[in-house]
């Protein structure tokens, strides 16, 4: 049904028979009382500020006046101090240097001082206490020294140029006479700080700017061109120093505060004078206050105003309710009548509505409303009948789309892959479970979202966001991006991703699919073999190939005058602790190693694991003395090393080898080689040595015969190329062979013999005797095993190195051995020497005795070389005593060996030993040796070496 245009009468619009009186009202008394109250709050706003700024100068002369007082003392403490006194009124230039040494970092760290200058009675500077980064500008504090000394009154000197020092100079009295004076500085900068520290408030240190474009860049201070000075500290930071550039010419007033915005915050600078006496670079501070939260305030008292205003606003409502009495008593019957559209009672809204206009003589805006009702009533009457006619068709399709949707959905939440729609504007339409699964996001956090809101990098999301609009206004079928896109969880993942445009013209439609492959697992195994190229992965310091590429980097870019020293380090028995503790304990060694490296002082320019238990260290500016002297700290430091998985019998020690540089090498290769050969000759002379290379001492020769002989040990080791040679020991009293003594040899592949003097040497510095221990010790006890059954109560003696008294394990591979073997462990004789034992005479006191319970016996070989013999004779539990065949060999001829030998006899038989003597090369000796008590022979006249024993017993040997 359609309704007239001229269905009401002319109506005055019942929001103008209201609005407009109360409004006149209401702007009347919310204006009178906003001003009333905004005026009295800043007059309290501007009293606040005046006394909040005569504080601030009252803090910083405070802060001025402590920092002198300081500095005072300090000046007075040091000429009181006796010896830097005499040195003082000497001029003993190297005598204060001296004294810098015990004195500085105490004064620099403790008292904040900065400087300590020494000067002559002609105001000449002769020595300084300072760090070598800081300044002196010597002819304005030449003129003030000056005038200390003619005065003998102490003088403050304010000295900014680049940096900004406070100098208090006092004259140094001797016998009542000036005759030197001493000036102490500190940072102004620590003034600066102290005032941020006390009132919360920022400043700044500022002065003159002059032309500086002489000055290096590293000097060169910021500028704030408005007050044509140079910013030398701000406790604020880059911050308060952005705010000063920010000062506009106009904005500045003779002597009082400036006001300046910045990003969108206000800010009052007040300058502070600086009230100190003389003064260089004419300095002055600026405190900056931050005033945005009192303009804040004032903004609040403006609304406040306002809210008193809303009062009126209601007392207005209520006038306006009633005044509208009527109109909502129309506006109610209508309200009623339209829920009813919407239950299709078309002429029950017809009937309510036209009876409500008819009553009603001044048509309004409900009437229009009723109207429009009435219109509505019939165009839905009209659209609901066209309704039922489409429904079953509508029906139809509902259930064939659902299908059809079912299976895409089905299809893009099994892939393993994120897919994403997106329309025109890049808004997400839908996202398929597994980029629910990644993201950790609920479907209905990302509808509607834009796609480029969830990646991770800005930029990212620009560069996406333009392309991605390219790719919908161009030929292009599709587009790759690779992006970072956050999780819910706040974790990034790499997507790569390829878009295609779908060619929707319907801004509602999909336009993009973006099909997205989670590749963070392969950045993360890219990284790690990146990282892997140049850490060690144990102990996160330089592998070999990046410590020489870095050390070659510094070398590269020295100066002329500079120098330095390569400190290369070889943990001592690191394969050994390997063996005994396993991986774990040695692991827990090499991360304990780098740490003290890493905590040296002073820091090493470079530190590198260069391979299993070797360690390079490079410092800069070190010369030979203070490089050995440091590698001795070292040394030492590695001995307190204490871990739980580490045996106590194990201490950390290293062989050290030290280079110079330039005078070892100028590139890295050359330093490290040389350095290699260092720690070779520092191996040589034992465990924990250290060695400065010298071109002229032939070690790459010896180097070489070391390679060549530990090559030959270790293919012997693998191949099984040593052999046992047994020499007869024979018993003096009854002229037959008691026991035999093992002696070992190595074989090569083309059948050369080789005897222990030339291998045993390079064995016992590399570790590798202990190897040669273990199968020597296995191939003794299986040769006395088959001598046994023939002779029961036969003995074979046994060469030990010093190292199986080290090794904690070897006890344990004894007692092995004996339980497999089965032999009589009484016919075992363990031969030691005494540098062997005596090296930790506890320790093999200790394993001694465990041997000898298991049954074992012990000879002391080479007795009589040693000053101490004696004494070791008496601590030691040995059987049998071995005379140094340097004593027997010339016997028969030497009166002195006589002599020697006798007395030796005595003391071992006196000690219920018994006596061995080896080197018996003729029938004579083995008559003097008989007429002495001598025990037992040993040498070529009663046998040779052989791998075959020979006979039980001979009766021709004199």
């Amino acid at each position: 049904m359609a309704i007239p245009v001229n269905r009401f009468r002319r109506f005055f619009s019942l929001k103008w028979k209201i609005i407009i009186p109360l409004s006149l009202v209401l702007l009347a008394v919310n204006a009178s009382l906003s001003y009333i109250n905004y005026n009295s709050q800043r007059a309290q706003f501007e009293l606040a500020h005046k006394a909040s700024e005569a504080q601030s100068r009252r803090f910083a002369a405070e802060v001025i006046t402590q920092l002198g007082t300081q500095l005072e003392m300090s000046a007075n403490l040091i000429p009181n101090l006796s010896d830097v006194h005499g040195a003082i009124v000497r001029g003993d230039k190297t005598a204060l240097q001296l004294y810098y040494q015990r004195y500085w970092d105490a004064l620099h760290f403790n008292s904040g001082l900065e400087q300590v200058l020494f000067f002559k009675p002609d105001g000449q500077l002769f020595a300084s206490w300072k760090e070598n980064s800081t300044q002196v500008d010597e002819p304005a504090l030449s003129a003030q020294v000056r005038q200390v000394i003619a005065d003998e009154q102490p003088q403050r000197l304010l000295a900014c140029a680049t940096t900004c020092l406070y100098y208090f100079i006092i004259p140094v009295l001797d016998n009542g006479h000036s005759v030197a004076a001493v000036a102490v500085a500190e940072s102004f900068v620590d003034a600066v700080l102290s005032f941020q520290r006390i009132t919360s408030s920022d400043m700044a240190l500022a002065v003159l700017a002059p032309n500086i474009s002489g000055l290096p860049a590293s000097s060169r201070q910021p500028r704030v061109p408005a007050l044509n000075r140079r910013v030398l500290a701000a406790s604020g930071g880059p911050q308060s120093i952005e705010i000063l550039q920010s000062i506009q010419p106009h904005d500045i007033r003779a002597n009082q505060r400036i006001s300046v915005s910045y990003r969108d915050r206000q800010y009052e600078i007040l300058p502070v004078p600086i009230i100190i006496g003389a003064s260089i670079g004419n300095p002055s501070m600026a405190v900056i206050f931050d005033r945005t939260q009192d303009l804040q305030h004032l903004h609040a008292v403006a609304w406040q105003s306002a809210g008193i205003g809303m009062l009126g606003l209601i007392i207005s409502e209520l006038m306006l309710l009633v005044l509208l009495w009527i109109p909502m008593r129309h506006l109610k019957r209508t309200a009623e009548a339209l829920p009813l559209l919407g239950r299709g009672e078309f002429e029950a809204v017809r009937s309510r509505l036209e009876k409500t206009r008819r009553r009603n003589p001044l048509h309004d805006e409900l009437d229009t409303l009723d109207a429009s009702a009435l219109d509505l009533a019939d165009r839905l009457e009209a659209l609901q009948e066209k309704n039922h006619s489409h429904s079953n068709e509508l029906d139809n399709l509902v259930r064939q789309l659902s299908r059809e949707r079912d299976f895409v959905s089905g299809l893009l939440d099994t892939a393993q892959m994120i897919i994403v729609t997106q329309d025109s504007q890049g808004r997400i339409l839908m996202a398929n479970a597994y980029m629910l699964a990644l993201t950790g996001f609920d479907y209905r956090e990302l509808r509607g979202a834009k796609l480029t809101d969830y990646f991770s990098q800005p930029k990212q999301a620009m560069d996406a966001n333009r392309e991605l609009s390219a790719l919908l206004h161009s030929d292009g079928a599709s587009l790759r991006q690779e992006t970072a896109l956050r999780c819910k969880n706040g974790e990034s993942r790499d997507v790569v991703w390829i878009h295609s445009s779908l060619g929707a013209e319907n801004t509602d439609a999909a336009a993009i699919l973006s099909v997205g492959l989670d590749i963070t697992e392969l950045h993360r195994v890219e990284k790690q073999a990146s990282y892997l190229t140049e850490y060690d992965p144990l102990t996160g310091l330089y592998n070999r190939h990046r410590f020489q590429e870095m050390l070659q980097e510094i070398l590269s870019h020295t100066e002329t005058q500079f120098n330095g020293a390569l400190i290369y380090l070889d943990l001592d028995e690191f394969k050994s602790l390997n063996d005994m503790a396993g991986h774990t304990a040695a692991d827990q060694v090499l991360h304990a190693v780098a740490s003290q490296l890493q905590g040296l002082l002073p820091t090493p320019a470079l530190i590198g694991r260069l391979g299993g238990d070797d360690f390079g260290v490079f410092f800069n500016h070190l010369d030979a003395q203070h490089a050995i002297q440091l590698a001795r700290h070292i040394q030492h430091s590695l001995s307190m090393i204490t871990l739980a998985e580490v045996p106590l019998s194990h201490k950390v020690s290293a062989c050290i080898g030290i280079t110079l540089f330039p005078e070892h090498g100028t590139v890295a290769q050359e330093l490290l080689a040389n350095a290699d050969l260092a720690l070779f000759r520092a191996k040589e002379s034992g465990r924990g040595n250290l060695h400065l290379y010298a071109p002229d001492e032939g070690l790459m020769e010896r180097v070489l015969n070391r390679v060549y002989w530990v090559d030959k040990i270790e293919q012997a080791l693998a191949d099984d190329q040593f052999e046992l040679y047994f020499q007869p020991i024979l018993s003096l009293s009854d002229n037959k062979v008691s026991h035999y003594e093992a002696l070992v040899r190595m074989h090569n592949p083309t059948g050369d013999l080789f005897m222990p003097i030339e291998f045993i040497g390079v064995a016992e510095t590399t570790g590798l005797i202990r190897g040669i221990d273990r199968l020597v010790l296995h191939k003794a006890i299986a040769a006395l095993a088959e001598l046994q059954l023939k002779t029961p109560n036969s003995k074979l003696s046994v060469n030990l190195s010093g190292r199986s008294f080290s090794n904690p394990r070897w006890l344990e591979l004894l007692q092995d051995e004996l339980n497999s073997s089965g032999i009589n462990p009484s016919g075992l004789i363990f031969e030691i020497t005494e540098t062997a034992a005596v090296e930790d005479m506890a320790s093999a006191r200790a394993l001694m005795e465990k041997v000898i319970a298991l049954g074992c016996a012990f000879s002391l070989d080479d007795f009589g070389v040693g000053f101490a013999s004696f004494d070791y004779l008496k601590q030691l539990p040995v059987e049998y005593v071995k005379i140094d065949g340097s004593f027997i060999r010339n016997l028969a001829t030497s009166t002195d060996d006589q002599l020697f030998v006798k007395a030796l006899v005595q003391a071992a038989h006196g000690f219920g030993k018994k006596t061995v003597a080896e080197f018996v090369e003729n029938a004579e000796i083995v008559q003097l040796l008989r007429d002495y008590g001598v025990d037992y022979a040993q040498g070529y006249h009663i046998g040779k070496p052989d791998p075959v024993f020979g006979l039980i017993a001979r009766r021709d040997i004199g």
